[in-house]
């Protein structure tokens, strides 16, 4: 299983909402990188030109393997990981988890994809909320990862439109970031980190809340 990207936010101010954002970028495209015209995350349906139910091939070909990109089985299916290594805002990820033989659930971690109204990767909790209303929100109690703050991701979750925000802890601006943009199937059940949400770990959270209560903190910071 492959570990988070990291992200490294500058205080650099590109559109109202957003962070500038530094990668380690590669010097060349490589050849076979895809010619991605549709970027739009459509909630319950797909994101960009992958669409929910399409099959495993269906997306390697859409989103063709390179030698950084990676792949594992976990307790929701099969996960493939594709590097956006040519995204001149920056490096990101798609993430295409797979059941069956077709996609049930795709989460872009990329500024090359978002949603009709803009929201995309480093959005801010409040440009989610003054777009997307009555939303639940949940946080998973996994191990904190340094890359992500340090704290739990938080949640935000339309079931019946299907899409769901992650949010990650951006330390140096003491504020929350989306991290990632969940497509999945409407009034189903969706994994969030490779996880059920019947786990114990899946928590529900008061209505567009951004962090979780003291007690449910492993750190109770």
């Amino acid at each position: 299983m492959k570990t988070a990207l990291i992200f490294i936010l500058t205080a650099t101010t590109l559109l109202p909402g957003t962070w500038a954002v530094c990668f380690a970028q590669s010097d060349a495209a490589p050849a076979h990188a895809p010619s991605i015209m549709d970027t739009i995350i459509d909630p319950g349906a797909s994101v960009g030109p992958l669409k929910l139910g399409d099959s495993h091939d269906r997306a390697l070909e859409l989103f063709p393997q390179k030698p950084e990109d990676q792949q594992w089985d976990d307790l929701c299916g099969t996960t493939l990981d594709w590097t956006d290594t040519t995204n001149p805002m920056g490096r990101g990820e798609v993430l295409i988890r797979i059941s069956k033989g077709k996609v049930f659930q795709i989460e872009s971690a990329t500024t090359r994809f978002k949603t009709a109204e803009g929201i995309t990767t480093f959005n801010f909790p409040e440009d989610v909320r003054n777009i997307y209303k009555g939303m639940r929100a949940y946080t998973l109690l996994t191990a904190p990862v340094p890359a992500l703050g340090d704290r739990p991701l938080v949640f935000w979750v339309d079931k019946k439109r299907g899409i769901a925000f992650a949010f990650a802890w951006d330390p140096s601006r003491h504020k929350r970031y989306v991290y990632k943009i969940i497509v999945f199937e409407p009034n189903k059940e969706f994994c969030p980190e490779q996880e059920k949400t019947s786990s114990p770990k899946w928590q529900q959270l008061a209505a567009y809340s951004t962090e979780p209560p003291p007690e449910l903190s492993p750190e109770h910071y």
